[in-house]
């Protein structure tokens, strides 16, 4: 239980030095609004692994569910964040339209970023659910 807190503080304060590292080269991406768009979610991703890291081991968890819930969500927290950098980097906001303020990619760009998108974004939601579903069920 100790060994998955400590690869989700870790994996956070890694995705945290990324999004602060993407944040010194907002100005130099093809689309400045997208790059600040991943430089925020790289940061509030990364303090999210550090706290859900430092909870990890009050949770009780069911036989098997610790060590596929914590990947999940240091790995689908990732892609999210490579996607949005992708998008940065490309200026393929078709996407996130708020943030890409209307730009677009070629075809493939935009395809893979929203694959990665959908795939974080489900594998995000399904990870803090197991969370939760722990939380409530196994007595926490």
């Amino acid at each position: 239980m100790a060994q998955f807190s400590a690869t989700l503080c870790f994996t956070g304060l890694l995705l945290f030095l990324f999004g602060l590292v993407l944040g010194f080269g907002v100005p130099a991406l093809a689309s400045p609004r997208l790059a600040v768009a991943a430089h925020v979610a790289g940061m509030q991703s990364g303090v999210a692994l550090l706290a859900i890291g430092l909870l990890w081991p009050h949770l009780h968890f069911w036989n098997g569910w610790s060590a596929p819930t914590a990947h999940a969500l240091w790995v689908s927290l990732y892609v999210i964040f490579v996607a949005q950098a992708m998008s940065a980097v490309w200026a393929a906001g078709r996407s996130l339209p708020v943030a890409g303020g209307g730009t677009r990619g070629l075809p493939w760009q935009e395809s893979l970023v929203h694959a990665l998108l959908v795939i974080g974004s489900i594998g995000t939601t399904a990870a803090i659910v197991a969370i939760l579903l722990q939380w409530i069920w196994a007595g926490s």
